[in-house]
């Protein structure tokens, strides 16, 4: 299973505005990107397989999100 979450975190942590819209932006482009490459495998994923792989990016999308909301409490806010 692939590891996303320093892809993720570097992504998020380049940000120029750490906003929320700005994370939710490059979350949602890492999700398309995700389909966009487990799709056209041959011979083909299996549902469970991309479902799989669609987790393990929610996951990641989570804790790179807990994260960020450690600093923002830490610093008093957004």
């Amino acid at each position: 299973m692939a590891d996303y979450y320093p892809v993720l975190k570097r992504a998020i942590s380049s940000l120029p505005s750490g906003s929320g819209e700005a994370r939710r932006a490059v979350t949602e482009k890492a999700r398309v990107a995700l389909l966009r490459q487990l799709r056209p495998y041959n011979p083909p994923l299996s549902p469970s397989d991309i479902a799989d792989q669609r987790v393990a990016l929610e996951d990641c999308i989570r804790r790179v999100e807990a994260e960020v909301a450690g600093v923002v409490e830490e610093t008093g806010g957004e």
